[in-house]
């Protein structure tokens, strides 16, 4: 914690710094903003969940004692400020008619694989705009999650693991083509939000090691009031680089190849708010989706493993109407591993491989102020069926979200 203190203080100096050359240096302006947030929550079973339980995925499924007991069917709760943020946006002019901009935000919900309470980068990127293009190099949502259309809920997880939630490093490029019609372009490189590997815990070397960025293309149509899109990826990993067997260090250069496509848009009035996405792909664990790949026994014969994607299918709607002060919502999603041809694979790695489908009803409504200040009051029912377990396992969370922004 000392450090992070003394990380934020280095980062308070320096903006004053830069305020004293701002007023030397024409067209140099920044913006610090974030807000304060905090959160408790009450689940009525133990959850897939991370940073203090605040990133909470889907109910676990049932772990019984001697007794018939099941472990996991326990009350749990909790309270945290983890998601308080701050970030800080430059504006560094116009040079030949190009205007230069960047982004720097972080909150304190840990490290990858680190604890909650520990800085983290979020954003951190710069930005070029032209008439009718934006460059976006360094580390943004991955174009899977389209902030545009993103939930709107207050839960750290935002809709995962049927909203894909991730960020990565990327060059992508925005262009308007005409009228309203936009394309977007990216090559990108895994590493928070990155591929659940052999070792069963996230690895972006397996897909750095392929030398192959990952590569999206969306087209969207943008108006005032209506936002809509069509969007595909296509990733490569190499799960392994050596394997040992026999006293013998062999050399491994499988690769698996991984499509998706997703389509999504957004309808807005002065009162009513529709968002919806659907999302179907292969081993999309490093969107926060259900997913992963399934390995064979290894071949004595020609010294290999052969890969499998797991394929998924996910999807939500989400639906608001603002009455005065209070917006009452609702958010709802469902997902479903798909399993195609995977007979014959001895091993599996991902998220949630082994739920069968998970569909989550989540009402909530929030009161906010002056757009200052909100409070948020949602209501998780929580329904999975896993592969092996005849009985669907239901769940109920309740949170309360408390926000001043600034």
């Amino acid at each position: 914690m000392i450090r992070n203190f003394r990380i934020i203080i280095f980062s308070l100096l320096t903006l004053i710094t830069l305020n004293s050359i701002a007023q030397e240096k024409s067209g140099f302006t920044y913006d610090i903003y974030g807000f304060i947030n905090a959160q408790y929550f009450f689940n009525t079973r133990k959850t897939y969940s991370s940073v203090d339980g605040l990133f909470s995925l889907y109910p676990l499924s049932p772990n019984y004692n001697a007794k018939g007991e099941d472990l996991n069917g326990v009350n749990n709760h909790y309270f945290s400020v983890s998601t308080t943020r701050i970030g800080t946006k430059f504006n560094f002019g116009e040079i030949n008619g190009a205007k230069f901009k960047g982004l720097i935000e972080a909150d304190f919900t840990g490290q990858a694989g680190g604890l909650a309470n520990y800085l983290r980068f979020r954003h951190a990127y710069l930005q070029i705009n032209w008439e009718k293009a934006q460059l976006i190099a360094g580390q943004y949502w991955n174009p899977m999650t389209v902030p545009q259309i993103m939930p709107s809920n207050k839960e750290m997880h935002n809709g995962a693991p049927f909203h894909p939630f991730s960020r990565i490093y990327q060059v992508r490029l925005d262009y308007k083509v005409f009228g309203n019609f936009n394309i977007l372009s990216a090559l990108s490189f895994q590493r928070d939000y990155a591929t659940i590997g052999v070792d069963k815990i996230k690895d972006y070397n397996q897909q750095a090691r392929t030398f192959i960025p990952i590569t999206n293309l969306h087209f969207q149509y943008v108006s005032d009031n209506f936002f809509a899109g069509i969007g595909g990826e296509f990733k490569a990993i190499q799960p392994r680089e050596t394997y040992t067997t026999n006293n013998q260090t062999l050399i491994m250069d499988e690769k698996m190849y991984n499509f998706s496509t997703s389509i999504y848009f957004k309808y807005l009035t002065k009162k009513h708010s529709i968002k919806s996405q659907a999302i179907i792909g292969d081993n999309l664990n490093d969107l926060t989706l259900i997913g992963g790949y399934y390995e064979s026994a290894f071949d004595t014969v020609n010294n290999k493993f052969t890969y499998h994607p797991a394929t998924t299918f996910s999807s939500w709607l989400e639906y608001t109407y603002k009455i005065g002060n209070f917006i009452p919502g609702v958010l709802m999603g469902y997902t479903k591993n798909l399993d195609i041809n995977t007979k014959g694979y001895q091993n599996a790695y991902g998220l949630g491989m082994d739920i069968d489908n998970y569909i989550r009803i989540s009402p909530r409504i929030d009161y906010e102020l002056k757009n200052n200040f909100s409070l948020s009051f949602c209501v998780e029912y929580q329904n999975v069926k896993f592969k092996d377990i005849s009985k669907r396992v239901e769940a109920l969370k309740y949170s309360l979200n408390c926000t001043y922004s600034f």
